[in-house]
């Protein structure tokens, strides 16, 4: 049964060796795309369930929940850490990108990159002046017929505006991901 060649000898070592070589690229971007995942898994929440549970309620107390739920997530060491890390590990990427481009599956890694910056910058710039909007009303003995305006105001672009935030890194992951798989490849 020996035939003088071992099953290590077997296994081309060297093939498998490369393409088991992790680089400081793999890494980041691996990070960036769980990262992402994390972001988008967190605002899909938002989407499916949470915004829908706070129109069961009074649309002062919906206000007044919101404003909680704001504050909570500007104080949240957790959140903004996973939040902003995501942000700088997607740019990092994008970056790192840009001087690869030549190599297999690189415009996926980009693209999904700046798919997970989106998530940042959508927040910046449409979700956060609305909240800060929101803030600014008083929910208590505010009359309901102004309290239901104000909400609906929120709401409508507020869970549209969450909608792209939460879409934009799932699918920057998944676009990272299928690139690393590509540079992966024979």
């Amino acid at each position: 049964m020996t035939s003088g060649v071992s099953s290590m000898d077997r296994l081309d070592l060297q093939r498998l060796t490369e393409r088991m070589t992790i680089s400081p690229f793999v890494i980041a971007t691996t990070a960036a795309a769980v990262s992402s995942a994390a972001v988008g898994g967190l605002f899909y929440a938002f989407s499916t369930f949470v915004m829908a549970g706070l129109t069961r309620a009074e649309p002062a107390q919906a206000i007044a929940a919101m404003r909680g739920i704001n504050a909570e997530a500007q104080a949240s060491a957790p959140f903004l850490v996973l939040f902003a890390g995501s942000a700088l590990l997607a740019l990092g990427v994008a970056v790192a990108a840009l001087f690869k481009l030549s190599q297999p599956g690189t415009g996926y890694v980009l693209t999904g990159a700046a798919l997970g910056l989106a998530a940042f910058v959508v927040t910046m710039a449409f979700n956060v002046p609305l909240n800060d909007r929101l803030d600014a009303v008083d929910p208590s003995g505010l009359p309901a017929a102004d309290a239901l305006r104000e909400w609906r105001a929120y709401l409508g672009p507020w869970t549209w505006w969450n909608h792209v935030r939460t879409a934009a890194p799932l699918l920057g992951s998944v676009l990272m991901l299928v690139g690393l798989r590509y540079r992966s490849l024979p």
